[in-house]
């Protein structure tokens, strides 16, 4: 497969094979308009602020999940990485997994973590309470 025609990640921009397209400032309405089928994974009151997708990137099965502000407002975030391989204990924020999943993105990519810019940030991110790392990208 080449990457470079099929993803593309620029200034916080991403695309991945046209059916996931995720920008800053894109609204909940933008997800449902790409061919990806989006489950709703966590709701708050009576909003729904994050959507989850899965997609097949070669051999691996890749997880998406996209944060917005409450009524409708823009993106905050997502969240992105392979279901497998970067699960496990690591002490601090920076430890194996992380160093693990920044030379995967690398790797696959062929982009060097972390990047940032007026748009914000992307970087490998160790969550401790569920051992689990992934890409993360805030928007400012």
């Amino acid at each position: 497969m080449d990457t470079s025609r099929d993803f593309t990640f620029k200034d916080g921009y991403f695309s991945a094979k046209e059916s996931i397209l995720i920008f800053r400032g894109m609204k909940r309405k933008n997800l449902y308009s790409t061919s990806q089928n989006w489950d709703v994974w966590i709701r708050h009151e009576n909003d729904e602020i994050a959507y989850r997708a899965s997609f097949k990137i070669k051999k691996s099965t890749i997880i998406i999940i996209c944060f917005f502000e409450e009524n409708d407002g823009p993106i905050k975030c997502w969240d992105f990485g392979p279901a497998k391989g970067m699960n496990g204990f690591q002490s601090g924020p920076e430890g194996k997994y992380t160093r693990k999943l920044r030379r995967w993105f690398l790797d696959e990519f062929g982009i060097m973590l972390p990047q940032a810019g007026i748009w914000g940030e992307i970087d490998a991110f160790h969550d401790p309470h569920n051992h689990t790392t992934s890409v993360f990208c805030t928007y400012q």
